[in-house]
């Protein structure tokens, strides 16, 4: 598989026709005139959102694991990481931002099957990870009572998507 056939696969599913980002809504303004920065980028700018998703120790676990070199997206509208950030009352008002699916093509793109800054997390490299990715439970209907379906799922739901540096705004096309 390529990326342009998986951005194929994206575009034409019925389940998820963009690739997502998780923030609070207080954020929207900034993110609006530049887009999404990764933390490296934000601090060399000289800003820092007003609400993050992380606590301290992601902070400091994502510039440990050089992750804070990358913007965190993810396949599905249900990552578990958001629902750790709203439960904890770091993101008061979360909503996901739809990104077009083409942010995939942008160089260095790097991909985890696990949350990316875990202890056993892997970052490779998006081009080598598209054969394993589970497109049929996250872009196909499927038999989600089937338990063995429900675990795939969950799994799908943990991938991560690292794009170095930045997002553009114009890749950014709504909210949920």
């Amino acid at each position: 598989m390529t990326i342009d056939q998986l951005i194929q696969i994206i575009e034409n599913s019925t389940q998820h026709r963009y690739i997502y980002h998780f923030t609070d809504e207080a954020n929207f303004p900034t993110i609006a005139q530049k887009g999404l920065l990764s933390k490296v980028r934000m601090r060399e700018e000289g800003f820092w959102p007003s609400v993050t998703g992380g606590n301290q120790l992601s902070h400091q676990l994502d510039a440990e694991r050089g992750i804070d070199r990358y913007v965190s997206l993810c396949f599905t509208q249900r990552h578990p990481m958001r629902y750790t950030a709203q439960v904890e009352g770091r993101l008061l008002n979360p909503r996901y931002l739809a990104i077009k699916p083409d942010a995939l093509k942008i160089s260095g793109a790097m991909i985890s099957f696990d949350i990316a800054n875990a202890a056993s997390s892997v970052l490779i490299p998006l081009v080598d990870a598209l054969e394993r990715l589970d497109n049929e439970v996250i872009y196909q209907r499927t038999n989600w009572s089937d338990p063995e379906v429900q675990r795939r799922l969950r799994a799908a739901e943990r991938y991560e998507i690292l794009i170095p540096h930045h997002v553009p705004s114009d890749m950014i096309v709504g909210f949920y």
